[in-house]
């Protein structure tokens, strides 16, 4: 599935066409850079050790051999990766973002708020109920922004899907 969007950059007054689409193995390598740059540069209390195992899980080799059991979308601009949203579906209908991360330099110009509805719509369609992700993470205010609330007594960010 593909999702064309022509996005218009204000700020930068320049109007770029940012394509949405699944992952595929041709873009592993890029995934793993983005996301491992994203988990080391969050800002964790305690960065080491759970730093270090969450980057490990985001290899590329990894994310190849995973892909198959996941939901993965990236966003491309001019043949670069410039932001991934990849999802698992969870139990009960509630599908889960594991990982959303936009390259520094594309921040604030709605490539995340993209990916999130790509994810969204394409987790509805599939029959999910519900969207969480960590209440932990270090952007949980961008989350917050587009609707997720804590859960009860959980440590994680939900958000009904229509």
């Amino acid at each position: 599935m593909n999702i064309k969007l022509k996005w218009v950059i204000l700020s930068m007054r320049l109007e770029q066409n940012v394509v949405v689409t699944c992952c595929a193995n041709a873009h592993a390598e890029a995934v793993s850079e983005l996301v491992q740059e994203a988990w080391r540069t969050a800002g964790l209390a305690n960065p080491g050790e759970q730093v270090e195992e969450a980057v490990s899980a985001f290899s590329w080799e990894r994310i190849i051999r995973d892909m198959p059991g996941r939901l993965s979308y990236v966003a491309v601009l001019r043949h670069k990766v410039v932001g991934v949203v990849i999802l698992s579906q969870g139990e009960a209908g509630i599908s889960c973002i594991e990982a959303l991360c936009v390259a520094p330099e594309f921040h604030g110009q709605g490539i995340g708020e993209l990916l999130i509805e790509t994810a969204e719509k394409r987790a509805g369609e599939l029959g999910a109920k519900r969207m969480s992700v960590s209440g932990r993470l270090a952007n949980a205010g961008f989350f917050r922004r587009y609707g997720y609330q804590a859960a009860s007594g959980q440590s994680q960010l939900e958000k009904a899907l229509a």
